[in-house]
């Protein structure tokens, strides 16, 4: 006895640039995440800007009014200096290894986005990290390539607004109560 073939379903249709409605993005390779802050070292003359980075980045982003959620692994921060990253990692992030950067809805981005056309918004989110949940402004960029979508989002924070123990050493005079953000997202579509 000879059984039918089952059919198939058709393949889903390609994204079209500037399509988003029903789309889950999903971030990838290229993401990377940088927190700067000034600071003066005590065996530099001058201050400098201590900068950290990351590219252990994950999430879906959606850009049809549904939320978005970006996590930021805080244990793979890594800057210039090797006392800094321990610091960072053990001290100020060890019971708190993981920041959520949540935005309800991105908007702004119009549908029929052209192929490599950039657009600029501005969007309220929030960042749970360090036990609390804390609400933020982004400034974003946005370009749909077709294939991938790139999304850079920048927002600044002080330690006291996000209730973060400032960092101390006695190798660091100072350090800035702002601390600048950036996350570039490489997102493309799931």
């Amino acid at each position: 006895m000879a059984t039918e073939p089952h059919p198939t379903e058709p393949a889903a249709a390609p994204r079209s640039t500037g399509d988003y409605e029903g789309y889950t993005f999903v971030v990838s390779e290229g993401s990377e995440a940088t927190f700067t802050v000034e600071e003066q070292l005590a065996s530099l003359p001058l201050p400098n800007d201590a900068v950290m980075r990351t590219t252990a980045l994950s999430g879906e982003v959606h850009l049809d009014g549904r939320p978005s959620v970006v996590e930021v692994d805080l244990q793979r921060l890594s800057s210039d200096q090797e006392f800094r990253d321990r610091y960072v990692r053990n001290r100020m992030f060890g019971q708190y290894p993981v920041a959520v950067f949540t935005v309800e809805d991105i908007g702004g981005i119009p549908d029929g986005l052209a192929e490599g056309e950039e657009v600029a918004t501005r969007v309220e989110g929030s960042v749970e990290v360090h036990g609390g949940v804390f609400p933020l402004e982004f400034e974003i960029q946005a370009r749909d390539d077709g294939d991938s979508l790139f999304i850079l989002g920048r927002t600044t924070f002080t330690w006291d607004q996000l209730e973060v123990p400032r960092p101390e050493a006695r190798s660091v005079v100072s350090i800035e109560d702002d601390v600048r953000v950036e996350i570039l997202l490489a997102v493309v579509p799931q």
